[in-house]
């Protein structure tokens, strides 16, 4: 789409949203709006894209960066002066593609198909139009009796038989920039005193230019103006997620009681038990079960793994673990093949090694912990000094007894043993054992 360049109005105050943070930035399933409408016009294949941002922008460049060029509309004065404010980075392109910046669920393939109609009718504008049950708050598609549109009326300004027409503006156009620009600017206010986009509708029917439309379905051009709109559109993201996810092979047991973000990734043959929540930038691969009622935030799942009923946040987990019920992996944990951990476990910042074992009521933090350990019941790393934190290793095979206390800085050797309830504040070498509170070290005794 070499010779299309596409703006995204996002210029408004959003006042509806009642929120300090701009409109098109909050989130659905895990991703700004914004960035929604932009994936769907990369993929729609227009790599240029321009979008109007308010005064104050922060937060848009912060979320934008290397997606999109912005301009700045000071102060807000409607749709078509918003789109005014690209003719500077624009006028160069022979088409531009415009959309809304509140409307999430449009699909690249939509955009495609009005983009292509829009040159091969060799129209001056293509307007996206929706036939809907409760049109309330969008303009009306105002047609002839040869159903060619000539005008879009905004609700403010409809007459009430106007208000009775179901077919509505969609949000989106392409317009020939040829007349465009001039157009523009010499829109008339409203009686708001806003400038729409939509008027110029009715200026190009005066001028006899082509107009062409394509109609779509009404959930893909949801308009978000308030919280419950955000969440009527959450709602219709999640559905579409679970099906693409159903269609690529995964087994959702309920898509309707499953939260999954938009850039988690699973693979075949998983299946994810209802409550589960799936956020952020999570992975899971093959053949493995989630939930039910987990929550995974960031984090790397192996396959044939089992996640029951646990919360897992920023970490690495390898093939055929075993997590849960009711555990807490925290940020910076590996836990590498054949791991398993019980109920009521918490690790953070933790690598556990191939075919270690914590059964339950333990806490492991700051610890490298080697292969074929086993962790007793209770067991607690006393990681934090109360200034620094300070880092346990347990060697392989070490065997951890019940309610032991590892106080950091501490080297558990291999093969060695802590007795059941031991207080540990001196390394124990390899072969050796631990025992009492403080314990006393008995080397080269492993015996229980």
């Amino acid at each position: 789409m070499h010779n299309f360049k596409a703006i995204i109005l996002a210029g408004g105050s959003g006042t509806r949203m009642k929120s300090r943070l701009p409109k098109p930035l909050h989130k659905l399933s895990g991703t700004p709006m914004i960035i929604w409408i932009v994936n769907a016009i990369i993929q729609s294949r227009i790599k240029d894209i321009i979008t109007i941002v308010p005064a104050n922008h922060e937060a848009f460049q912060n979320i934008l960066e290397h997606k999109s060029e912005l301009a700045v509309q000071d102060p807000p004065k409607g749709s078509g002066h918003a789109l005014l404010q690209s003719k500077r980075k624009a006028d160069k392109a022979k088409n531009i593609l415009v959309l809304n910046s509140d409307m999430p669920l449009i699909k690249s393939e939509t955009l495609t198909t009005l983009i292509n109609h829009h040159q091969s009718s060799e129209a001056d504008i293509t307007v996206l139009t929706s036939k809907v049950k409760r049109p309330k708050g969008f303009g009306r598609i105002i047609r002839n009796s040869e159903g060619k549109i000539t005008n879009i009326v905004e609700e403010p300004e409809a007459d009430i038989e106007q208000k009775l027409i179901d077919e509505i503006n969609a949000g989106a156009y392409c317009f020939k920039t040829s007349w465009l620009w001039d157009a523009l600017e010499s829109l008339k206010p409203s009686k708001s005193g806003e400038f729409f986009l939509t008027d110029l509708i009715n200026f190009a029917h005066i001028l006899k230019l082509n107009i062409e439309s394509l109609i779509t379905e009404e959930e893909e051009i949801i308009g978000v103006n308030n919280k419950s709109d955000l969440a009527r559109a959450g709602k219709l993201s999640r559905a579409a997620i679970c099906e693409k996810l159903m269609n690529d092979g995964v087994i959702i047991i309920d898509p309707d009681t499953t939260y999954i973000d938009s850039e988690v990734t699973i693979g075949a043959d998983t299946t994810i038990f209802p409550n589960t929540h799936l956020t952020g930038n999570t992975n899971i691969s093959f053949h493995s079960e989630i939930g039910p009622n987990s929550v995974i935030s960031n984090s790397s799942i192996g396959s044939k793994c089992i996640i029951k009923s646990s919360t897992i946040e920023s970490a690495v987990i390898l093939d055929e673990v075993k997590v849960g019920p009711y555990s807490h992996i925290r940020e910076g944990s590996i836990l590498k093949s054949n791991v398993e951990i019980g109920n009521y476990v918490e690790i953070k910042n933790c690598t556990l090694g191939n075919g270690t074992k914590s059964g339950h009521h333990c806490y492991l933090g700051d610890s490298d912990i080697g292969s074929n350990v086993n962790i007793g019941a209770g067991t607690i790393t006393c990681n934090y000094d109360g200034t620094d934190k300070h880092r346990t290793i347990i060697k392989d095979e070490a065997f951890i007894g019940s309610d032991t206390k590892l106080i950091a800085p501490v080297i558990i050797g291999e093969k060695s043993i802590t007795g059941a309830g031991s207080i540990i504040t001196k390394d124990i070498p390899d072969f050796s054992k631990g025992i009492g509170t403080p314990a006393r070290i008995l080397k080269g005794d492993r015996s229980l």
